[in-house]
């Protein structure tokens, strides 16, 4: 079994593990009507995520997702208020992370700064712009006033209880882990993960890749924009000011592997649902909201731990295969002579 795979199978009995814990310890819990809401919170992180692999999977870090966020769900709300239909909304939203992330792939493949320090810097760029973008009322105090356009709150519904945000994000998972995985342009971006300077001997567009990794993360952003703002029919500075960071952690959880080339959108999924597991937990449990960042804290750390011991574990069998090989080819030699 190798270590990828050996990830996601801990995280997926970790699930069910916490899933019957809570289930036996809490009221309300084994409900279709919870069920339907983990998987909305999960896919509103989720979503994002999904995006994020991207750039973890290609060797890099984004840090400013949540501002994104932010920049996109002001753009939503602001067309949503001007009339615009509700499809022409979401592309604007989609166009607006696009761009934020295209800044962010400018800044680190033509200007070369680091790409830690970039996205960080630019996530508080994006919320600080999306403040002089809010709504204020007639003495200038920012306000959050309720959307009413019915084209565009259509993707805050549900069908049956399942929320289409879930629903885009199962389907978008199954879609961007084909890219991953049977795609050119999914493998050159593990192959840029794995080793950036190999991959561009071999003919691979480092710069043009890592542009397009920090694109589609941005996309991602907006689309979860679209559905978050949709939802609750209003926006406001900090929104999406805790996703960014959550959905770094569950690509971490899933083993999308900080440092690249390793994990794929089925770990980013498995990573969300845990996430929002351990969330709806301290919730039904009555805990201080302490606790969330604690235990998310805690968790990432663990999962970061764990991925440095499978690739130990991994680097010492290969280090015995060689050796094995190379007595091997020395005993031949000498049988020969």
């Amino acid at each position: 079994m190798n270590n990828k795979l050996a990830r996601k199978l801990i995280t997926l009995a970790l699930i069910v593990i916490i899933a019957l814990i809570f289930g036996a310890t809490t009221k309300s819990f084994y409900t279709l009507r919870n069920f339907q809401m983990l998987l909305r919170e999960a896919a509103f992180i989720g979503l994002i995520s999904l995006g994020v692999s991207f750039v973890i999977i290609g060797g890099c870090i984004d840090l400013s997702s949540g501002g994104i966020i932010c920049f996109s769900g002001i753009v939503c709300a602001r067309l949503a208020q001007m009339g615009a239909p509700g499809v022409v909304v979401l592309l604007g939203a989609v166009v607006a992370g696009c761009l934020c992330g295209a800044i962010n792939g400018f800044c680190i493949t033509k200007l070369k700064i680091n790409d830690f320090v970039t996205t960080l810097a630019s996530g508080y760029v994006f919320s600080g712009i999306t403040l002089f973008l809010m709504f204020r009322d007639a003495r200038g105090r920012i306000e959050s006033p309720l959307i009413r356009s019915e084209s565009f709150l259509v993707f805050g519904k549900h069908i049956n209880g399942f929320y289409y945000i879930t629903i885009a994000w199962i389907a978008l998972a199954v879609i961007v882990y084909l890219v991953q995985s049977r795609t050119r342009f999914g493998l050159h971006v593990v192959s840029m993960g794995s080793s950036e300077k190999s991959s561009a001997m071999s003919g691979v567009p480092i710069g043009r890749l890592k542009f397009l990794t920090f694109v589609l993360c941005g996309a991602f952003c907006g689309l979860a924009a679209v559905f978050t703002v949709s939802y609750q029919a209003t926006t406001y500075p900090n929104l999406g000011g805790g996703m960014g960071f959550q959905a770094v952690a569950a690509c971490v959880i899933g083993g999308v592997v900080l440092g690249g080339g390793k994990g794929d959108a089925t770990g980013a999924v498995f990573g969300s649902v845990f996430l929002v597991l351990i969330l709806n937990g301290i919730y039904k449990y009555g805990l201080s909201t302490a606790w969330q960042y604690f235990i998310q804290g805690g968790i990432i750390l663990i999962a970061i731990f764990f991925d440095a011991l499978f690739g130990s574990l991994s680097q010492k069998r290969l280090e015995l295969l060689s050796h094995a090989d190379e007595i091997g080819t020395g005993g031949e030699t000498l049988n020969a002579k």
